[in-house]
C-alpha cells in the first residue's frame, strides 16, 4: 500500500480566495435556475425553503435540499436548481442576485451564494464533483458554515472597516476548508485503509497548464512534466486526489471547454466538433450528450442569458477557451 503521509505533506498548501464575493437570491413559484458557467466556484447555502439540486458530474445526481444545507460546485460544470414541482427538461433561467448587504425580497426559496473567481478552486471542485453538506447528516459542518455567514453579513453591513475585504476573504477561506473536510470524510468512508489527500499544487499546475493551452495534444507525459513529476507518481497522486484517471478528467475538461464556448459564442456544432478533435459532428454530439445529458443545441438554449453572477467578479475570472481533443 502507498504511504500516503508523504503525499499529504506534498499536498499541503495555503488556501487563498482573492476576489471572492457573496450575494443573496430568492425565488418564488415554479423555477429552474442555473449559475453562470465560468472559471470560478460557487458555494450555495439554503437559508429558507426547499428545492432540488441536479448535477451530471461525476455521476448524475438529483437530491432535495432544505434549510441549512450547503452545496459547493464548479462554474465549469452544468448544474441546475429546481423547485420541487418543476420537472426536468423545463427551460433553465438565471437567479437575480443581490448584494449581501441588501435584504432579499421574501421568496419560497432564499439562498446565500459565494462566488470565488479562482481557477484552482474551480478546477478542484470540478474534479471531485459537487460537495454536499446536509444539516441533518453533517450538523457540525453546517453549523460552522452558517456561523461564517453570520460573520459575513456583519462585514457586508458595515463598510467603514479598512480591513473589510481581507476579513471577507479570510471568512471565505474558512468556509472552503470546512467544505474540504466534507470531502475528506467521504474519502475516509470509501478508503478506510488509506489517508485522503487534496489535489496538490503540482496537480493543479498540470490542470492549469491544460486550460492555458487546451488545443495542444496533451498526453499523460505532458501533464506529468507540467506538474514536475514522473508519469507514475503523477497518475498515482491524481487518482488518489480525485478518484479518477487523468484521461477521464482531461476528456471531461475538453468537452467542458467546448461547452463553455457553445454557451458564449456563435459556434456551430460542426465547428465545435472540429475544434474538439472529433471525426464527425455526430460523434461529437454523442460524446457531448453522454457527458452532459443533453445535446449541444439544447445546452446552448438553456445557458444563454445575462451573466449576472460573473459581472460581480473580476473581469479576469471569465473562461473563454478553445479545446481540441487529442489522444492521451
Amino acid at each position: 500500500m502507498t504511504d500516503d503521509r508523504s503525499l499529504l505533506g506534498h499536498a499541503r498548501r495555503d488556501v487563498r480566495m482573492d476576489g471572492v464575493y457573496f450575494c443573496r437570491a430568492s425565488v418564488d413559484g415554479p423555477f429552474a435556475k442555473s449559475l453562470d458557467l465560468g472559471n470560478y466556484s460557487y458555494c450555495v447555502l439554503v437559508r429558507a425553503g426547499r428545492l432540488r439540486f441536479e448535477s451530471d458530474f461525476p455521476t448524475a445526481i438529483s437530491l432535495e435540499l432544505g434549510p441549512g444545507d450547503v452545496v459547493g460546485l464548479s462554474g465549469l460544470s452544468s448544474d441546475v436548481f429546481r423547485s420541487l414541482d418543476t420537472p426536468s427538461g423545463d427551460e433553465v433561467g438565471r437567479f437575480n442576485p443581490r448584494d449581501l448587504a441588501d435584504p432579499a425580497p421574501p421568496g419560497d426559496v432564499e439562498l446565500v451564494v459565494g462566488v470565488a473567481p479562482s481557477e484552482s478552486i474551480a478546477l478542484a471542485s470540478l474534479m471531485v464533483g459537487p460537495i454536499i453538506v446536509r444539516r441533518a447528516e453533517h450538523p457540525g459542518l453546517s453549523r460552522r458554515l452558517w456561523a461564517a455567514v453570520d460573520m459575513l453579513e456583519e462585514e457586508y453591513a458595515d463598510t467603514s472597516w479598512i480591513d473589510r475585504e481581507p476579513m471577507i476573504r479570510r471568512i471565505a477561506e474558512i468556509m472552503l476548508l470546512t467544505m474540504g473536510r466534507r470531502v475528506f470524510a467521504d474519502h475516509r468512508e470509501a478508503q478506510a485503509d488509506a489517508a485522503p489527500t487534496p489535489a496538490s499544487r503540482p496537480i493543479m499546475l498540470a490542470i492549469n497548464a491544460f486550460f492555458r493551452a487546451p488545443e495542444n495534444a496533451w498526453t499523460l507525459a505532458d501533464l506529468a512534466k507540467a506538474a514536475g513529476m514522473s508519469r507514475s507518481r503523477f497518475a498515482e497522486e491524481f487518482k488518489l486526489s480525485t478518484g479518477q484517471t487523468p484521461a477521464r478528467i482531461i476528456s471531461r475538461m475538453r468537452l467542458t471547454a467546448i461547452a463553455r464556448r457553445l454557451a458564449t459564442e456563435a459556434l456551430s456544432v460542426e465547428a465545435a466538433a472540429e475544434d474538439a478533435g472529433y471525426s464527425s459532428a455526430a460523434a461529437f454530439v454523442r460524446a457531448f450528450q453522454r457527458e452532459f445529458g443533453e445535446t449541444p443545441a439544447r445546452w446552448r438554449r438553456h445557458r444563454r442569458g445575462d451573466e449576472t453572477w460573473s459581472r460581480r467578479t473580476s473581469p479576469q475570472s471569465s473562461l473563454n477557451l478553445k479545446a481540441r481533443a487529442a489522444p492521451t
